[in-house]
């Protein structure tokens, strides 16, 4: 089994990051917002990521408790009244927070090729091919958990949209399958 304590900060960083961004894309693939689909996206994800927590491989639940810990540590950090002080000198302002669906599905299949590169070094095939399925599931689920209009009011109602089609895609080539 490959452990996470085998990576170095950056990557695990990137290992860890992929799986939000390849949710944080699956919401924002179709390029519609809307707060009702945004919520039934958003809690599709959750429930992927918390049975990973009991996924059969073991890297995998590593990684989704690494990442619900990563997840209370930052709240918890955020609560702390050192939290609430100004920006300190030389610290980066993120990048825009808004939602961009150009550059955050981008982002995604970015960080999901880099993930992958680094445990095809790093770490054996089962664990890399139980990684790859588990990011595709979060796209899957996510993208399939509401029904988009493409052509308008009169139109049919579709699973997946040309542009969270396109998104997986991408996705699975970045992953090399």
């Amino acid at each position: 089994m490959t452990n996470l304590s085998d990576f170095s900060d950056d990557e695990l960083g990137q290992i860890l990051d992929a799986p939000g961004a390849v949710l944080k894309g699956a919401t924002l693939a179709d390029g519609r917002p809307g707060a009702i689909r945004f919520i039934r996206e958003t809690a599709t994800g959750a429930k992927v990521f918390r049975e990973a927590q009991q996924h059969e491989n073991d890297f995998i639940q590593s990684v989704a408790i690494a990442l619900r810990d990563r997840i209370k540590d930052e709240e918890a950090a955020e609560l702390s009244p050192a939290a609430k002080v100004g920006t300190p000198e030389g610290v980066a302002v993120p990048e825009d927070p808004r939602p961009n669906p150009e550059r955050d599905t981008a982002k995604a299949v970015e960080l999901t090729a880099a993930s992958i590169a680094v445990l095809r070094e790093r770490a054996d095939q089962q664990d890399l091919a139980a990684y790859g399925d588990w990011l595709l599931r979060i796209a899957t689920e996510v993208v399939k958990a509401t029904k988009s209009k493409e052509g308008g009011l009169f139109s049919k109602r579709l699973t997946v949209s040309e542009g969270e089609q396109d998104y997986l895609d991408r996705l699975t080539a970045a992953l090399g399958r």
